[in-house]
């Protein structure tokens, strides 16, 4: 039998024929794992598979609403113990912004300080140094000229770096040794001062870019210094407490069991074996535990709720932390000499070889990475949060594989792609 149609008929079955293939060839993309939570799910498995780091969390807010919130493996590769949404991290150099940098933030908003003021002014042990120029935003922007770091502990250790010099550590706590660096081991209550002289006589090069540990460990004393308490009792009195943060603090084992938080290191040779619970930053614990450099621990959920603060400029849960004109100050200002902020990481749009941000990133992005294997990134343009936490230094910190295989990046590549179609 033949069927004779018509030119038109021709043309609508060819039009609704591409149409089809259109519409099948949408569904085989999304099947196909495209959309932006399986591919962020293949990305931390692939990484996990090449033991970049035993487990993980992740979590992206866009407007204010979580979109994607996943735990990932184990704490470590022998355990069987999957991370939880609870479970807490040691935050590294993420600390930067999630602790010291908010209470330098309010003390500005209170007037207390001035991004111009000398640190010398509240650091006495600056002044009559070639530091007492140093200002407040020198520090935030890592142009100081201090070193990158000045490996205080090494000074108590013996030739070899593998053993304790006499007198230096107890057993016990007790009024000459109670800085607590690990279980059992106590290191000598004048440590804290020498490790600030030490900063005094340090050289000081050229006042260009030179990332530094140093730098936040003095605007930590600085805030000590203002607010008169110590800085883990003013963030929690101003920040965590108010913003029902339970699983965000500095010395965790404390206030938390040891199996509500992930080991930094299998075998660390300096406090006697695994650490869990304990900074794994050496300076940060030798300076007991509470530092500007590193020591906060927490979880992701928890530390998106601290940037969503900053990125709603200074509200959260219908309360304010902070004026919308401080926020906008310490997260838009950037470094004539670099990428940095005021005490913020930015994306590197000259060298995306050290871009520690997807090329897909607004410049306006701002945030920080952890050694531990630890980042968040604010996007005030797509209103975007994006939390990756892990101990990628586990069982031992000697390839970063997180960052050679660029997994935090690839994320955000993901994020960014859903974000165009």
């Amino acid at each position: 039998m033949l069927i004779f149609v018509s030119i038109e008929d021709k043309q609508a079955m060819k039009k609704q024929l591409t149409t089809t293939l259109i519409l099948l060839s949408l569904i085989l993309n999304l099947q196909a794992g495209r959309k932006p939570d399986s591919q962020i799910d293949s990305i931390v498995k692939d990484g996990i598979s090449k033991r970049a780091f035993p487990g993980c969390q992740v979590l992206v807010m866009k407007d204010g609403k979580t979109i994607y919130d996943k735990c990932f493996g184990t704490y470590t590769y022998e355990s069987k113990q999957k991370v939880h949404p609870t479970t807490m991290y040691d935050l590294a150099s993420l600390s930067k912004t999630s602790a010291t940098l908010l209470a330098i933030m309010k003390l500005y908003d209170e007037g207390k300080l001035k991004l111009t003021d000398r640190a010398s002014q509240y650091l006495p042990f600056l002044r009559g140094t070639d530091k007492e120029s140093l200002t407040i935003t020198d520090l935030l922007l890592h142009e100081t000229g201090l070193p990158g770091s000045l490996f205080f502990y090494r000074s108590v250790l013996e030739k070899g770096g593998k053993r304790f010099k006499p007198g230096q550590v107890s057993t016990t706590s007790n009024a000459e040794f109670s800085l607590k660096i690990a279980d059992s081991i106590y290191l000598s209550s004048r440590f804290r001062a020498d490790a600030m002289q030490m900063i005094a006589n340090a050289r000081l090069n050229a006042k260009t870019f030179v990332y530094s540990c140093v730098n936040f460990i003095l605007l930590k004393e600085i805030a000590e210094s203002i607010s008169g308490t110590s800085l883990d009792r003013y963030l929690d009195r101003t920040f965590y407490q108010p913003m029902k943060l339970k699983q965000t603090a500095f010395c965790p084992l404390i206030t938390h069991p040891k199996e509500d938080i992930a080991p930094t290191i299998k075998n660390d040779i300096l406090r006697n074996g695994m650490i869990q619970g304990y900074v794994h930053d050496p300076d940060a614990a030798f300076l007991g535990g509470v530092s500007g450099n590193a020591g906060l621990f927490s979880t992701a959920r928890e530390v998106a709720k601290i940037h969503q603060m900053l990125l709603n400029l200074g509200t959260l849960d219908g309360r304010r932390y902070l004026s919308e004109e401080t926020c906008r100050i310490f997260t838009t200002t950037t470094s004539e000499n670099g990428r940095r902020g005021l005490g913020f990481d930015k994306p590197n749009t000259i060298d995306p070889n050290s871009n520690p941000c997807s090329a897909l990133a607004p410049a306006e992005m701002y945030g920080h990475t952890g050694y531990t294997g630890t980042a968040c990134w604010v996007d005030p343009v797509n209103k975007l949060i994006i939390v990756f936490l892990s101990n990628r230094t586990y069982p031992d910190d000697g390839m970063n594989r997180l960052a050679r295989l660029k997994i935090r990046p690839k994320i955000q590549d993901a994020i960014y792609q859903s974000l165009k179609k």
